[in-house]
């Protein structure tokens, strides 16, 4: 999207239909109320002129124009009331449709798009920016529209009244537009100086609330570093952005300033000649005055707006992301459940490969598993296979199908997920289960529970199946919430069935619940397991070594990589030491 677009076209892009026809006749009885606005003001010339020579001004008497001035009045009113109600029905639409806007993307956007501030950025999206980005479609582009046009008119019906009065706002006007789109542009930067930093803190506050436990076991639960060089920072981004906005505020009120000044000059002079009446001076000298709020009000409208383009931007740049190229259809059916990588590259940050020239084939009810070193792309592999993220070279296949070539419901109805970082809604400890199947009969729920180890948490769980899992699942251990990720994994019956590192962090007694599980798995799906347990890793059929670098460095069966005496052996000899170590 176009930032630099006029914002009127920004906003109508988050209604709808009926909203958009709405805030645009909304604006344009703003506009015709702003018209008359400046017209009752002209007016005010006349007939102060008939009122002090007693005579007709264009034949038209004192009493007349003030019933002019009164019906203008009246008109005026009536369009602003019916414009102010418009606009501010088509704001509420604004708000309500940016909502579902804004959800319909998440849902649709790549699940590799999702990061730690993700939560905080959105919350504060669908929120407090929601309701300020409402406010300047409903408010603000009414009220400068109707402020402009009521100077506008003002100035043209100046010419009739006095060429050079008229001549000193011709002139002078397009200065003063200048000096304010200058001043927008000065608190358009102090807002984009300051909108990141409150970004920032918005997701330090969501992070800082979220890994409580994590904080205060490293002892820096209420002196948490990160959060408060966020606050450092946004004070220091803010400080900078006032002094923008400062200068923004000087120059525009400089402007206004100067132009009332030299109109009350202009009128005096011409009250000192005695080209203009005693009572016609004091009268133009308040009407200046009146100006003077009209230009007043548009500064503060363009500044109103600016404050939100950040937010607007914001809300663009979500809308705006790729999201990953989708059919409508999938194409055909898998022919098994099969898994192959076929020479895939893939790289976070450009020029930075993380895997390189993948390529294997896990046929259907076998299982894999994935081993190597930190950070050589093993956890990668499983997020390209679920499509998290698409290739960038290659391509991966389920059946004989491209991954690219299913619909994204086909698609995850083929793969489910066990990752070890589990979130579990805060809800029920059934319903969390149900999710995967909510059709599922009681024998077949209670049968999966067995099987997962569900059933001794019920058992001693004082709500049993009914017992809250908190936000998050942070009423439950870290293996309670393991066993319930499997129990989903189980209860699906996916056809591939991914684990990444999912009995790496596990007491005995939760592992050996995930083992049972994972051998239930295997005989029914494809697994492919990223796994550190030697036990796990020993399940295997075949063995993927990836190596520092992202390329595959050995493939085989335990057996067989330990007989070749190479990386699989020197990764396996270091686990099973490891493993005996014991604190003296």
């Amino acid at each position: 999207m176009n930032k630099s677009k006029w914002l009127l076209s920004r906003f109508h892009r988050y209604m709808l239909d009926r909203d958009q026809k709405m805030h645009k006749k909304g604006t344009l009885f703003c506009i015709l109320s702003g018209g008359l606005i400046g017209l009752a003001l002209a007016i005010m010339m006349p007939a102060t002129t008939t009122l002090q020579t007693q005579s007709t001004q264009w034949g038209v008497s004192f009493w007349g124009w003030m019933i002019v001035l009164a019906s203008v009045a009246l008109l005026a009113s009536v369009f602003s009331f019916l414009g102010t109600k418009l606009s501010y029905t088509a704001g509420l639409g604004f708000m309500k449709n940016m909502q579902t806007i804004v959800g319909n993307k998440v849902a649709r956007l790549p699940l590799g798009w999702f990061q730690a501030d993700s939560a905080g950025k959105l919350s504060r999206m669908v929120t407090q920016e929601m309701i300020s980005t409402g406010q300047t479609a409903a408010f603000f582009i009414g009220q400068l529209l109707k402020n402009a046009s009521a100077v506008v008119v003002f100035c043209i019906a100046t010419w009739f009244w006095n060429w050079q009065l008229g001549m000193l706002l011709t002139l002078a006007i397009p200065v003063l537009f200048l000096l304010m789109k200058i001043s927008q542009i000065c608190v358009g930067k102090g807002n984009s100086l300051e909108e990141p930093a409150e970004q920032e803190i918005a997701s330090r506050v969501v992070e800082f609330a979220k890994c409580q436990g994590a904080l205060r076991a490293c002892h820096v639960g209420a002196d948490y570093e990160e959060l408060k060089d966020s606050f450092v920072n946004s004070k220091k981004q803010s400080v900078r952005g006032l002094w923008w906005s400062a200068l923004g505020q000087v120059l525009s009120g400089m402007g206004v300033q100067m132009l009332v000044a030299g109109m009350i000059t202009f009128v005096s002079l011409l009250g000192l000649a005695g080209d203009m009446g005693a009572l016609e001076t004091v009268v133009m000298i308040g009407v200046t005055l009146r100006f003077t709020t009209l230009l007043n009000d548009i500064v503060s409208s363009l500044f109103g707006m600016e404050d939100r383009r950040q937010m607007l931007n914001a809300l663009d740049e979500v809308v705006d992301t790729a999201e990953m190229p989708s059919v409508t259809k999938t194409k055909g059916n898998p022919k098994n459940s099969d898994v192959s990588l076929n020479q895939v590259d893939f790289a976070y940050v450009k020029d930075k490969p993380v895997i390189r020239n993948i390529s294997f084939t896990v046929p259907a009810n076998k299982m894999f598993a994935i081993v190597g070193p930190s950070g050589c792309g093993k956890t990668t592999i499983i997020k390209l296979i679920a499509r998290f993220y698409d290739v960038n070279g290659g391509n991966i296949c389920i059946g004989d199908i491209d991954l690219r070539d299913f619909t994204t419901e086909d698609l995850f109805k083929q793969v489910s997920f066990v990752f070890q970082d589990v979130y579990l809604f805060n809800d029920s400890l059934k319903n969390n289960i149900l999710m995967a199947k909510p059709d599922t009969s009681e024998r077949e729920l209670n049968e999966i529970a067995d099987l997962a180890g569900v059933t001794e948490m019920i058992q001693r769980l004082p709500d049993g199946w009914n017992t809250l899992c908190g936000e998050g699942g942070r009423a439950l251990s870290g293996g309670e919430r393991q066993r319930v990720s499997i129990a989903r994994a189980l209860l699906k019956h996916a056809p591939i069935v991914l684990f990444d590192e999912a009995t790496s962090a596990l007491d005995a007694e939760n592992e050996t619940n995930i083992v049972r599980s994972i051998e239930t798995l295997r005989k029914r799906s494809t697994l492919i397991v990223v796994a550190h347990k030697l036990e796990t890793i020993q399940m295997a059929d075949e063995i993927i070594v990836l190596n520092k670098e992202g390329h595959i460095a050995e493939v085989g069966s335990h057996e067989k990589l330990l007989a070749k005496n190479g990386a699989y052996k020197e990764f396996w000899d270091k686990r099973n030491a490891s493993s005996q170590w014991k604190l003296a």
